[in-house]
This record gives structure tokens, C-alpha cells and sequence, in this order.
């Protein structure tokens, strides 16, 4: 076991959902506009939606919040490659004198990479011994004292 991994995928879950947030309610729906590309506007919502219901199911310690986080960071992980790609390719989705679009894209990239390494890391306890569901559930000091359930 990792000991402060939930603490810490739950840190970068808010730290990332807050971003997804902000971005999804006030820079998707002005840069859409009124365009073909509607749909990304849903489609960031529900992405910002599924950082904060990945942090419930973390900090809950279900398996689902640990699937689903992983799934969220694989997710950021893409969109921050494809950001590259948009950067190595000669678009300019920042605006033309915006100079700290590769930094951005290097943060998101590294904030999600570490947050599919924290939220990988967190027990799924369907696939734990019952001595080692114990420690988790309990904490390493209680798991030989506690009465198996």
C-alpha cells in the first residue's frame, strides 16, 4: 500500500476540477460560439463533472472514484498531447502573441500524469487479501486487533 495516495489524488482532483470548471462554464461556451462546434460545450461539462464525481468516489475510497479517476487523468493526459500536437502543428489556439500555451500544455500534462500515478495507487479492496482490507479500512496499527467481519 501507498500510504497518502487518496490525499493526494484528491488534491490534484480538485486542483484539476477547478480548472476543468472554470473552463467549461466561461472559455468553451465564448470561443464556441454559435459554430458546428456546440457539442464541445456539453462534453466539457461533463468532463469538469467527472473530476468532482471522481473525488467522491477517492475520498470515499470506493473503487469506482479510483476507476473513474484514472479515467479523468487518461483523459487530461490526451487532451494535453493533442494541445501539443495543435502547438507543433502551428495553430495558435491562445492568440497570437501568447507565449505561455507550451508551458500550459507541459503543466496539464504533467498535473494529469501525476494524478493517474496517485489514483492508480489507491487500493481497490475487491482485490485485497482480508488482512490487507483490514489495514486499509482500519490503519496498519488496528489490523491485527480488529475482529474479522
Amino acid at each position: 500500500m501507498y500510504r497518502g495516495s487518496r490525499l493526494a489524488a484528491s488534491f490534484l482532483l480538485v486542483l484539476t476540477g477547478f480548472a476543468a470548471s472554470a473552463a467549461a462554464l466561461f472559455v468553451v461556451p465564448p470561443a464556441v460560439g454559435e459554430g458546428a462546434g456546440r457539442w464541445a460545450i456539453p462534453a466539457s461539462l461533463v468532463f469538469a463533472i467527472g473530476h468532482w464525481a471522481a473525488l467522491v468516489g477517492v475520498a470515499r475510497g470506493r473503487d469506482w472514484g479510483r476507476n473513474l479517476a484514472v479515467f479523468v487523468a487518461e483523459l487530461g493526459g490526451g487532451l494535453a498531447i493533442l494541445g501539443g500536437i495543435v502547438l507543433l502543428v502551428g495553430a495558435r489556439p491562445f492568440g497570437p502573441a501568447a507565449a505561455t500555451g507550451p508551458g500550459l500544455v507541459a503543466w496539464t500534462a504533467g498535473v494529469y500524469a501525476l494524478l493517474g500515478i496517485a489514483a492508480g495507487r489507491v487500493p481497490v479492496l475487491a482485490r485485497l487479501s482480508p488482512l490487507e482490507r483490514r489495514r486499509v479500512v482500519h490503519g496498519p496499527s488496528f489490523a491485527g486487533i480488529i475482529s474479522p467481519v
